[in-house]
This record gives structure tokens, sequence and C-alpha cells, in this order.
């Protein structure tokens, strides 16, 4: 690429970086998230473009200054959380999609799908509450058997019949849980 628009491009991202960094600073989550996008957008442009030792090396520091922005946003409360030792407890509903179940570990998802593993037509259901880390979650097989499941040991819970479907996500099937493991795992 020619080196002055290559500049220009690298400027353009760094300017970015800087926005981004203010918005982390104010602790302002949505529009940290949408910023770091805008910028990953634009390396992703600039990346096949960059020619020679100089400009690839630019493109290697940059994503690499990206990816520390991605684990400062990671780590910012959303709004609504209480922390913790603040005394009053705020409720923090999880809202949970596809790209939300993705966020969990590999470890937990296939913990999850060796429990829904039975009937391949099952469904699970996340906790809408806590810190969205570990869920207690809840299958329901094709035959209506519903199991409620802890989410750090994965071990069946006693609780009575109705008790928290207030606070479960919507259902997710056994095929997407192994979509999203079958992927993960070429990261």
């Amino acid at each position: 690429m020619e080196p002055t628009k290559f500049r220009e491009s690298r400027l353009a991202i760094n300017r970015l970086c800087e926005q981004m960094d203010e918005l982390i600073e104010k602790k302002e989550v949505d529009e940290s998230r949408a910023c770091f996008d805008q910028a990953f957008g634009e390396l992703d442009e600039l990346r096949p473009k960059a020619s020679g030792d100089i400009q690839e090396r630019s493109v290697k520091n940059l994503a690499m200054k990206l990816k520390g922005m991605e684990v400062r946003i990671a780590k910012l409360k959303t709004k609504g959380t209480a922390s913790s030792g603040s005394g009053s407890r705020v409720k923090n509903n999880i809202e949970w999609d596809i790209e939300r179940v993705a966020q969990l570990s590999k470890p937990f998802l296939e913990k999850v799908l060796k429990n829904m593993a039975v009937d391949p037509e099952s469904k699970v259901l996340f906790g809408t509450t806590g810190k969205g880390i570990r869920p207690n979650y809840q299958i329901e097989f094709k035959d209506g058997q519903i199991v409620s499941y802890t989410g750090s040991g994965h071990k069946p819970k006693a609780s009575p019949k109705g008790q928290g479907a207030k606070n479960l996500s919507s259902p997710f099937s056994f095929q997407e849980i192994d979509g999203i493991l079958n992927k993960t795992g070429d990261i």
C-alpha cells in the first residue's frame, strides 16, 4: 500500500484507540464496544493492503493494541450492577443471546452439552441473574422432563416445581450449543 495512505489509515485507527481509551476511563461500556468494533473493522480493511515488513509490523502492533483495549472493555461493569461491598444489591438481568452464550468458556459449554446429550432434541435455558460466567441452567427434555443444574458444578439441583422459571433465558437448542463449541474449537 502507498505509504501515505497507509499512514493515514494507521493514524485514524490510533485516534479511535485514543477515543476508546477515554470512553473506557469514563466507564462507557456500550460506546467503548462500538468504538472497538469500528477500529477493528478498519484494521481488518487495512491488514490485506499492508505490504512490506514495516507495514505488516505496524498492523501487528495495532492488532495487539486493540486486543489490550478489548481486555479493558471486557473488565468494565455494565450499568446497573452493584460493586461488591456497596451495601445495596442492584439486580443484574443478563440477556442471553447466541453471541453471549458463545462467550461462555469452552469447558463450561462442554459440560452443558454433556448434560443435554441424553436427548439431542433438548433445550437449555440459562439463568439471568449473577455475573454470567458460570450461570445456573435448566434443561428441558423432549419428554417434558425439566432438570435444573448448578453452573459451578453442573450437578442437578433439587428445586420445587416452577421455582426460578422467571429468571431464565429463552431456550437454546442442543444443535446451537454444539455449533458454538465446534466454532470455538477453531479459534
